[in-house]
């Protein structure tokens, strides 16, 4: 596996601001481990007995030996290339869905023209592997007579055992332990895709942590009280833009290398939050945060978890009982990322994906509708809708392979990096789509959400901090009323805002203060709850004391001297992931549980 992340750190060096020798050397920790846990029921069943002599003992031993190499290589040669798109170790859910996903074949052969040389890597350490293998002697002795033959034994499988743990601590070792010996940004070097597949991939009932008692709790978590604030009119229409990959390296006001200078002004003339975070690293992750207030704060985006089940208050949901039509579009084929699921789980009586898209020849040969086309689409769809109305549309357009219509490649700006031209692209199709929508009826009354799903891939070492990987554009606009001038001293724009605050915040806006459950703070509301985000075990505080992002990262685990501060940054962290957690596991996530 050392060479493996060999290549590994070759491919994705630009994702890492250094490279320090000693992730190698806990790397190979890592790797011994995992082959160890691999290997234990070989160990067991090499017990010295005479039938381990046997022709067939020997087949079914060598096809075990390799299928853990296959399990090995496959897992982290795949991840040598996906690793560019989420800058983080596989997990088994998302893994399998990777694999069982509606997008894989058409995105298989691109996938290959541009990391061609992985497969050879592959079936060239698979050979070697196999020689390795075949040169084992056919025939054995075995002296199961001799004590110390089965001394041996009892040892090789002690040892199997130990190393497979991790060594002798109380626990075994797990992922978070890579942040622990190195730091949360060279942990994905340290760890190996085999090993957190292998660490995701059962969930056991988790048992509850108890960082802080009720009474402490309670003085850490924000209370629902609100600020006086203004309301939108009656039944205003709700527009969620979520927009593929436009971290704010190359999109919003405040982005020093914007290709957005449409949505720059729009968002520039309403409410704008200059230090907004994504709450994950994925699309997965990002529209349960946005639609429902639910983050990822664990291994599993949330739709691929056990508790995506759960009965959860989203703003759909409850929009729709206010008598809202609901509706989500996506280019993309139905069926993609589980969404479709997910949003009439949560109250989307109306999906449009690929198939329902009605227009001109628009299919970009990958992922699904150019967003241009589907822009279009959806400015048409929503004038047949009654009012009042919530809907969202997610681009597609700015994500690998980065492609443009042939009539777009002269019309955009181009950047250091090929996501510079497509967010150029999407940010026109945007343009088109209020220029035609700004005639329609409902235009007046509607207001408008902008947010990223997450912060899109960059090679660009001076982007490579923690705060650059989750700053996000995220804005609200409406065409008939000055926000800035309604909501003038009633909120904080400078102030750390997260997807999970959206919710709260729409309902705040719409006059429906406070009546729904959600983990987020609305943009009103008096106390604000810790911003933060899960990453490889740890928790990640995002502040600003001085106007600009600031992180505060926290290991659960974690032993050392902290300061004064220290400590209530990391008793906000532990109050709101106590919670969510106990809220998660007993099925507490809606008003009144």
């Amino acid at each position: 596996m050392s060479i493996l992340r060999l290549a590994f750190a070759w491919q994705n060096a630009s994702f890492f601001e250094s490279i320090a020798l000693a992730t190698f050397f806990y790397g190979a920790l890592f790797d011994a481990v995992t082959i160890a846990l691999l290997a234990l029921p070989y160990a067991f069943f090499s017990m010295p007995l005479q039938w381990r002599a046997s022709k067939f003992y020997r087949v079914v031993g060598k096809s075990y030996l390799f299928l853990i190499a296959l399990f090995v290589l496959v897992l982290n040669t795949w991840d040598i290339a996906y690793f560019s798109y989420t800058q983080k170790r596989s997990s088994f859910s998302y893994f399998t869905h990777i694999l069982t996903g509606t997008e894989t074949s058409s995105l298989a052969g691109e996938f290959l023209a541009e990391f061609w040389w992985l497969p050879i890597l592959f079936i060239g350490l698979l050979f070697v592997f196999i020689g390795i293998v075949q040169k084992q002697p056919r025939n054995i002795t075995i002296p199961s007579s001799k004590p110390k033959t089965w001394v041996f034994y009892l040892l090789t499988l002690f040892v199997t055992f130990s190393l497979a743990r991790g060594g002798f601590a109380l626990r075994p070792i797990s992922i978070i332990d890579a942040t622990a010996l190195t730091s949360l940004e060279q942990a994905p070097l340290v760890l190996n895709t085999a090993f957190t597949v292998l660490k995701t991939s059962r969930y056991d009932d988790p048992k509850k942590v108890q960082y802080l008692s009720k009474h402490e709790l309670a003085r850490f978590l924000p209370s629902a009280e609100r600020k006086m604030h203004s309301h939108l009119p009656e039944q205003t229409n709700v527009v969620v833009i979520m927009l593929e990959s436009f971290g704010t390296i190359y999109a919003g006001p405040n982005s020093k290398e914007s290709y957005t200078p449409f949505l720059d002004s729009i968002l520039s003339a309403g409410l704008f939050l200059e230090n907004a975070i994504a709450n994950g690293r994925t699309s997965m992750d990002a529209v349960p945060a946005i639609l429902a207030g639910m983050p990822s704060w664990q291994n599993e985006s949330y739709i691929l978890s056990p508790y995506c089940t759960n009965q959860i208050d989203a703003l759909p949901n409850y929009l729709k009982q206010k008598g809202y039509h609901t509706s989500f579009f996506h280019g993309a084929k139905t069926g993609s990322m589980n969404f479709d699921d997910f949003t009439k789980a949560i109250g989307i009586d109306h999906y449009y994906g690929m198939e329902q898209y009605k227009g001109p020849e628009a299919f970009d040969g990958n992922w699904g509708i150019w967003d241009h086309a589907m822009f279009s689409f959806f400015a048409d769809e929503l004038s047949t809708f009654k009012v009042p109305f919530f809907s969202t549309i997610f681009s597609l357009s700015s994500h690998h392979p980065y492609l443009l219509p042939a009539n777009y490649k002269n019309r955009v700006r181009k950047g250091p990096e090929p996501l510079c031209a497509t967010i150029s692209y999407t940010d026109q199709a945007l343009k088109a789509f209020f220029k035609k929508s700004s005639s329609k009826k409902w235009f007046k009354n509607t207001m408008f959400v902008f947010v990223a799903d997450h912060v899109g891939p960059t090679r660009s070492a001076a982007h490579q901090s923690i705060p650059d990987r989750y700053h996000i554009p995220i804005g609200f606009y409406h065409p008939g009323l000055d926000l800035q001038k309604l909501y003038a001293k009633q909120y904080d724009a400078t102030a750390a805002f997260q997807q999970i605050d959206i919710f709260p915040s729409v309902l705040d806006m719409l006059g429906y203060d406070n009546q729904a459950f959600c983990f987020g703070q609305s943009l009103f509301a008096k106390e604000q709850g810790a911003k933060m985000v899960y990453e490889n075990g740890s928790l990640i505080l995002f502040k600003c004391p001085s106007k600009t992002l600031d992180i505060y990262s926290w290991m659960p685990f974690e032993k050392r001297a902290v300061t004064k501060q220290e400590r209530s940054d990391i008793q906000k962290l532990q109050a709101n992931y106590q919670n969510y957690q106990h809220r998660m596991i007993e099925n507490r996530c809606r008003k009144g549980r």
